[in-house]
């Protein structure tokens, strides 16, 4: 053991000392020098643990291992930084929790509170422009109408008179802005998780798919109205036929493994390349929303397929289906049927039908005519237009006996 000692009269106040302990396996070395105490221990190969008043320093020239066999804790009042040059991997037999944010968004319902301050400007927002009535989506707010609806008898909020809103909301924006901002201090700074990768990102929850049937598909599942028979008399006779019908069933919910679940409070953004986006399941899927849907592309196709030609596609609305294309709509399938409880209407400059037309009812017509061939009036064996006869024929103004 070497011990040094230096003593300056002129410097009285500063101690300078250093002990320093060398062996073949290493060194352990104390400075002692006021302002500048250190402590470093250092091995044969290189690898030190330094500590001065600054930092606490490690260096392995090779690899560093620790193993703890109770509880970890870490903690860093300021900021942290890890970096590995090549592949990191952590492991946990138990769950992993990463939770960003200040302590009072979670213990003071700072959102919440800040949720509520906003209230006013959000329903101010949703509020029409034009005082007609109208209900939010998800609030249920009622906003009542001062106004009249369009006199074309359709009451149509589309068309009326309506007062102009006199909600003021750049106003109450600046009324609530002081509320807002000191609630986003309390916040504080941060709380988001920025998750970045230069090539892939890879999700998976669970080792081994299920692929249980999570319903069954009953091919002629429910009843319908068919085709029309149209007997030799003209008569005609509805058929019955069967469609698909598929029955939802739940076979996979209690699984241990395999779930992935994703809460936005807020929004949720999802954005693809050119390589597009692929949402395949075997199980069945969900896209719901209290607000407006919108699904548009280059080409939109909706299709129902399954291996024993089951495929389904049905549309249900409470009120209006509304359907525009700027060129042509075309319907194609062996049997097309339409219903409608109260009336079928069709308007257009111009009809075509190709075949022949059945009609269960009376015929109006407030305009022309022009057969090209015959109209026979009574059913079969009735009278023709063109080859009936009268019988009583005489001359003059006498009238002949009805058509044969």
């Amino acid at each position: 053991m070497k011990q040094i000692t230096i003593n300056n009269p002129i410097e009285k106040d500063i101690n300078r000392n250093e002990l320093v302990l060398n062996q073949n396996a290493g060194s352990l070395i104390f400075t002692n020098t006021t302002g500048n105490q250190r402590v470093q221990l250092t091995g044969k190969d290189g690898g030190n643990i330094y500590i001065n008043n600054k930092v606490v320093s490690t260096f392995a020239p090779n690899n560093c291992q620790s193993l703890t066999k109770g509880d970890k804790f870490d903690t860093t009042e300021a900021s942290s930084y890890e970096r590995t040059c090549q592949n990191m991997e952590k492991r946990a037999a138990g769950d992993v929790n990463i939770i960003t944010g200040s302590v009072t968004q979670f213990t003071d319902e700072l959102n919440k509170k800040w949720i509520n301050t906003f209230l006013p400007v959000a329903v101010a927002k949703t509020a029409p422009e034009m005082q007609y009535p109208a209900l939010g989506n998800n609030t249920s707010a009622d906003f009542k109408g001062d106004g009249s609806p369009n006199s074309d008898g359709s009451r149509a909020a589309d068309g009326g008179n309506w007062k102009k809103s006199k909600v003021d909301v750049q106003k109450l924006i600046e009324e609530v802005t002081p509320g807002l901002t000191e609630i986003e201090a309390q916040m504080g700074k941060g709380g988001n998780i920025k998750l970045v990768a230069a090539k892939h990102i890879f999700f998976e929850a669970g080792t081994t798919p299920a692929n249980y049937d999570s319903g069954i598909i009953i091919k002629e599942g429910i009843t319908v109205d068919g085709e029309y028979t149209i007997n030799g008399d003209k008569s005609h006779v509805l058929n019955k036929t069967a469609v698909p019908v598929f029955e939802e069933k739940d076979t996979s919910s209690a699984l241990p493994f395999g779930d992935v679940h994703v809460k936005a409070n807020g929004k949720l953004m999802l954005e693809g390349g050119s390589g597009g986006v692929d949402l395949n399941t075997t199980g069945n899927t969900k896209l719901t929303t209290s607000g407006r849907l919108l699904i548009g592309g280059a080409d939109v196709t909706i299709g129902g397929g399954t291996s024993n030609n089951a495929g389904t596609v049905r549309v249900n609305v409470d009120n209006d289906v509304f359907i525009e294309s700027g060129n042509i709509i075309t319907t194609s399938a062996p049997t097309i049927k339409t219903n409608a409880t109260s009336q079928y209407s069709i308007k257009s400059p111009q009809t075509f039908i190709e075949g022949n037309v059945h009609i269960a009812g009376d015929l109006y017509v407030t305009g022309e005519i022009i057969a090209g061939g015959d109209i026979t009036a009574g059913g079969p064996g009735g009278v023709s237009l063109l080859k009936h006869t009268h019988g009583g024929v005489k001359k003059d103004t006498d009238n002949t006996l009805k058509p044969n």
